[in-house]
Parts: C-alpha cells; structure tokens; sequence
C-alpha cells in the first residue's frame, strides 16, 4: 500500500458561506419543530386532567371593570356591562389552539342550546381570548360565525396588559398560553357571587349552576 498515514495531510479549509448558512438554517428548522411539538405535548397534557371536578365552588374574587371589546368592535366594562345584573358563564380560549380550546367551545356551544330562549336576558355567555395580539374583533367575528354564535354570547379581546389584569384577578393567569387551565366560572352579576368549576364541566353542570344562582337571587 503506497503512503503512510504519518505523511497524510489534513485539510484545514474552512466551510464556505453557503455550507455554514445551509446547517444554520437547518438546526433553527430543527429547533422550531421541537418547541412546537413540545407546546403541542404540554397543551394536550391539560386534556388529560380530570374533565371536572363535579362541583361548582364559590371563591372570592376582586375582578376589576376593566373596558374590553367584543367580536361585533362593540366596548364595554367587563363587569358592568357584559356581565350586568345577569347570570353569566365566563370561560377563556384562544383561536389558534387546536386542543384543549376547541373542546371549550363545543360546550359552551351546547350550552348555548341547553339555554335557549333564555340567552341574553336572564342569561349570558362570555369567552375571553387569552391571546389579543391575535384575536383582534375581526378574528372573533370569524370564529364565531364559524361556531354559531348566538346574540347573548360575546367573545372578548382587549389590551394585553388589560387581559392580563383580568386573568390574574381570576387566578387563571400563565405566561406560557399553551398551558392556560381550563376552568367555567359562573357569575352571579346582581349578588356579586363567582363559582368556579375547573376543568371541562359538563354543559348540565354549568347550565344548573346557573339556574340555581337566579332562584337564588
């Protein structure tokens, strides 16, 4: 065998440009589907926590009256005006997620059948986005139309600190969004009375709640 490894000469010529900018590309790529196959993971991860705690538990909470914006660019104080004197289911989604918010929004969807006739009056429905930069008014406008949304059931954006506020005053604030707990809470607008039920509440369970609170009254 001819030469010997003694008298082999390396090569110590740099990458070019193109092969550097090729791997840089390739290891961001790689890097973005791993994050997004792990806020996928740890969002799905909230659907397998128990659907409901069976009950609905009266808290205390100081929630303030912060202005907010419905799907229709209409502006009202949260607890003033959309909330009122009526009972109200209030929950929280976003319209980009694809797993635990979708489930949300078939219940409160159902709910809004179970209520009927009673929407809008003695009832009301709010969700609240839990992601404003994107769930600008128009956004909500064509989610809702895509759900079905009835008059009595508002969909709600605002400032991002203005959520930010809110969400905390009802002890449901993450900064990591894919990870938001699912939680209903039903209001009592006239009493001032806040229940919470964690989890995915069924649509009778919520519906109960509610009608108890104004029998209660």
């Amino acid at each position: 065998m001819s030469g010997s490894s003694g008298n082999r000469k390396w090569s110590t010529k740099s990458p070019s440009p193109g092969v550097v900018l090729c791997s840089l590309m390739a290891a961001i790529f790689f890097s973005l589907l791993g994050a997004e196959a792990l806020a996928h993971e740890q969002h799905a991860s909230v659907i397998e926590q128990p659907k409901s705690s069976g009950q609905a538990n009266l808290v205390q909470l100081q929630v303030p009256d912060l202005e907010l914006t419905n799907q229709e660019g209409k502006r009202g104080k949260l607890v003033s005006e959309y909330i009122g004197t009526r009972t109200v289911a209030l929950t929280f989604v976003y319209t980009t997620c694809s797993t635990a918010c979708p489930v949300i929004d078939g219940i409160f969807k159902n709910l809004q059948g179970r209520l009927g006739a009673d929407l809008g009056d003695d009832f009301a429905l709010l969700t609240l986005t839990i992601d404003p930069a994107i769930d600008i008014p128009a956004r909500l406008k064509e989610h809702t139309e895509l759900l079905g949304v009835m008059p009595g059931w508002d969909y709600l954006t605002g400032e991002r600190e203005t959520i930010k506020q809110v969400l905390k005053a009802l002890e449901v604030y993450t900064a990591d969004i894919a990870n938001h707990p699912p939680a209903v809470f039903v209001v009592d607008g006239r009493r001032d009375r806040w229940y919470r039920l964690n989890g995915f509440p069924s649509p009778k369970l919520i519906e109960q709640t509610m009608r108890q609170q104004l029998v209660a009254r």
